[in-house]
């Protein structure tokens, strides 16, 4: 009798404990998913409701340069990186859902010789595609026939790839580099990579789990953090050089989980990095996740990183004559760029000059011009923001009110002035576009 009551004793003990167990695990879920939920009910609407408000107030803006704007993105992975495992079907259809003219690649060399042009070059579809590296802490297009030996010293490799007309910028600019060698040409003043890295797994897996399907750019929004200190070493470099500044979507489509069937029958599940994770028998207890595959193979998808996404998260605007890589190019090395989190609103139209004492403009962004033949900078902008004038990394004006366009007659000292576009949301005022210096000497 002694040995039953000890039994049951255990028994009751073990269901408390389950019992208890389940309930913490059930308070942790709905600690976890509250945020999420809210922002679902709550949060997301209201901000997709202020930026449809927003997005109504957009303006013509007059013409201040010949040339054209076209939008890109720069520093994005394809299948010939080691953890991409995207291609044109992906690539291209979201590019033209965003109105991207150019797609600058910086696939990772997966061995010690990186020889060009290599994947995808030429236009597609209406959709330019240049091919270029990221390696050693750069990112580079070399524009035309060569052969990179990754051996060599990463500053000698900028420095031949510059030498024969390519482009070399710094990656990854929240690490050390070599700031002082000036066969960089410039770096990522903004990457969304390097945005995520101070967010916790968790609470951003949960929120995409409940939002990733109806507000996505939402949930990558929630990751966004100001980089002032990666904008202040910009700011420092452009102090004594021209350092062209352009932002990074870094995506890769790569943080998701797919699956597809293999030549056997079998079906082959890949992870995050493009990684291969099981390969499985189909059974009645995962058959039922299954679709007819889609033009790459996959019968399953769980996406959180999209090219679709990324590809409207952060844009460059780059004034050029023609949607080509020899224009594009020149102009990028001059800083004829802008860049602009297009999610919140197409900055096409933007531009920043500066204008001489007969009220001509005589300079855009990117442009140098001498103090004595200054008048003013200038901004215009499609929809109202905030305008803020930045001289050697100080902010030394800001527009009183939100408006289309800007004006500041000075007084001006020699330096590198650079102008950031703020708009309200959610209560505060948030980035929206940043220009590349006008430099007066």
């Amino acid at each position: 009798m002694n040995g039953r009551k000890a039994i049951k004793t255990a028994l009751r003990i073990l269901k408390y404990i389950l019992f208890s167990f389940l309930g913490i695990l059930l308070v942790l879920l709905i600690i976890g998913f509250a945020k999420p939920l809210w922002r679902n009910l709550l949060t997301y609407p209201r901000l997709e409701q202020e930026i449809a408000e927003f997005n109504q107030l957009r303006k013509a803006t007059p013409k201040t340069t010949d040339l054209n704007t076209y939008r890109g993105v720069m520093h994005v992975h394809s299948y010939l990186s080691h953890d991409s495992e995207g291609n044109l079907n992906d690539l291209i259809p979201a590019a033209k859902n965003n109105g991207i003219d150019f797609i600058f690649l910086t696939d990772h060399p997966r061995y010690q010789l990186d020889s060009f042009p290599r994947g995808y070059r030429g236009n597609y579809d209406g959709v330019l595609i240049e091919p270029g590296s990221e390696k050693h802490g750069y990112v580079c297009w070399p524009l035309d026939t060569m052969v990179i030996d990754l051996k060599t010293n990463p500053d000698t490799i900028a420095k031949n790839v510059v030498q024969q007309g390519g482009i070399v910028f710094f990656s990854h600019t929240e690490e050390p580099r070599n700031w002082a060698n000036t066969w960089y040409q410039g770096m990522e003043m903004y990457n969304f990579h390097t945005d995520t890295k101070d967010e916790s797994l968790l609470p951003s897996i949960l929120n995409f789990l409940v939002n990733g399907k109806s507000y996505r750019i939402w949930a990558l929004r929630e990751m966004f953090d100001e980089q002032t200190a990666i904008l202040a070493r910009w700011d420092s470099l452009n102090t004594y050089r021209h350092h062209v500044g352009f932002s990074a979507v870094d995506t890769h489509e790569n943080q998701n989980f797919r699956a597809r069937y293999t030549s056997d029958g079998q079906v082959e599940w890949v992870g995050p990095n493009a990684k291969i994770i099981d390969t499985t028998d189909v059974t009645i207890f995962n058959k039922w996740l299954f679709h007819e595959p889609d033009v790459n193979g996959w019968i399953f998808r769980l996406m959180i990183d999209t090219y679709n996404e990324g590809f409207n998260y952060i844009t460059n605007y780059v004034f050029a004559d023609t949607l080509s890589v020899p224009s594009l190019a020149q102009n990028i090395k001059k800083g004829h760029l802008f860049t602009a989190f297009k999610s919140l609103g197409d900055a096409k139209g933007f531009n920043y000059f500066s204008k001489n004492t007969d009220g001509k403009i005589n300079a855009i962004t990117g442009d140098s011009i001498s103090i004595s033949a200054i008048k003013s900078l200038n901004a215009v902008t499609p929809l109202p923001g905030q305008f803020r004038l930045v001289y050697n990394g100080k902010q030394v004006n800001i527009s009183g009110i939100d408006g289309y366009n800007y004006e500041w007659q000075g007084p001006f000292e020699k330096g590198a002035y650079r102008i950031e576009v703020h708009i309200p949301l959610h209560g505060k005022y948030v980035p929206w576009i940043y220009s590349n210096p006008i430099y007066v000497y």
